[in-house]
C-alpha cells in the first residue's frame, strides 16, 4: 500500500506521484457471481459504470444516494468518497464501490446495574468486535442484522436452539438505528470500501439474564463485555 500523507488524501488535492498498488485477493476472483463455482458473493472483475451508478451509498451523513450521482469515478471504477488509500482494486472486498454491512449492538444491564454489550472474538484477527457482517445480495437490512447475530452468537442445537429462536424474536421486536455511513476499515481501497448500519437492541432484565450465547461462523468466542 502506497503511503499517503494526511494532506494528500482528498481527490481534489494534486498528487503527481500517486501510483497505488493494484490488488484484489484471489478469494474475491474465486467467488465471482459470473462463475458457477464458489459462493458467488463478489462482483466480476469488470462491472460497467452504468450498473454501478444505480447502487446506493450511505457515505455522506448516512443519507441514501445513488452511486452515480454521489461519487467520483475513474473510468468504470468508483472512487472512495473519503479519498486516497494507497491501494486500488478491491483488496479483500467483494463489490466495487460500497460494501454494505450490518452491525447489531445488543446490550443489557447486569445484576450490579452495569451496562454490557455482546461482542465476538474474530477467528482471523483475534480482536473483539460487534457480531456483524456483510449484507448479502438482495437481503434486507433487518434480515442481515438477525442473520449475523444468529450465525456469530447463536450457534446452538436442539432445544437450546429453539429457545434461542424465541428469544431472538423478543429481542429483535424493537431496535433503533444509531449509525449509518462510511467505516474506517483496514480493508478499504480506492475503489472498494465498507459502509455499515448499526442498530441498537436492548434486552429486558429477564431476557438479558436468560439469553444463552454460543459462538459460530467466523467467531471463536462470544461474551458480554462491560461498557466503560
Amino acid at each position: 500500500r502506497q503511503a499517503v500523507e494526511d494532506g494528500e488524501v482528498r481527490w481534489e488535492v494534486p498528487f503527481a506521484g500517486y501510483s497505488p498498488t493494484e490488488w484484489t485477493d484471489d478469494a474475491v476472483f474465486a467467488n465471482s457471481r459470473e462463475l458457477h463455482t464458489g459462493d458467488r458473493w463478489a462482483d466480476p472483475p469488470r462491472v460497467s459504470r452504468a450498473k454501478l451508478a444505480d447502487r446506493k451509498t450511505y457515505a455522506f451523513d448516512g443519507q441514501t444516494e445513488a452511486v452515480g450521482k454521489a461519487l467520483l469515478f475513474d473510468g468504470d471504477r468508483p472512487l472512495n468518497p473519503m479519498g486516497r488509500t494507497g491501494l486500488c482494486g478491491r483488496g479483500l472486498l467483494g463489490k466495487w464501490g460500497p460494501n454494505h454491512a450490518a452491525d447489531p449492538i445488543v446490550t443489557r444491564y447486569d445484576d450490579a446495574g452495569r451496562l454490557q454489550v455482546i461482542v465476538i472474538q474474530r477467528c482471523d484477527t483475534k480482536q473483539w468486535a460487534l457480531p456483524g457482517g456483510m449484507v448479502d445480495e438482495g437481503e434486507s437490512l433487518s434480515d442481515a442484522v438477525k442473520r449475523e447475530f444468529k450465525e456469530e452468537a447463536g450457534n446452538l442445537e436442539g432445544e437450546a436452539k429453539e429457545l434461542f429462536e424465541k428469544q431472538m424474536k423478543e429481542l429483535f421486536a424493537g431496535g433503533r438505528q444509531v449509525y449509518r455511513g462510511y467505516t474506517d476499515d483496514p480493508r478499504n481501497t480506492d475503489n472498494a470500501w465498507t459502509e455499515t448500519t448499526a442498530v441498537h437492541f436492548h434486552c429486558s432484565k429477564e431476557l438479558g439474564n436468560k439469553l444463552r450465547l454460543a459462538s459460530g461462523d467466523d467467531a471463536q468466542a462470544v461474551k458480554w463485555l462491560h461498557v466503560d
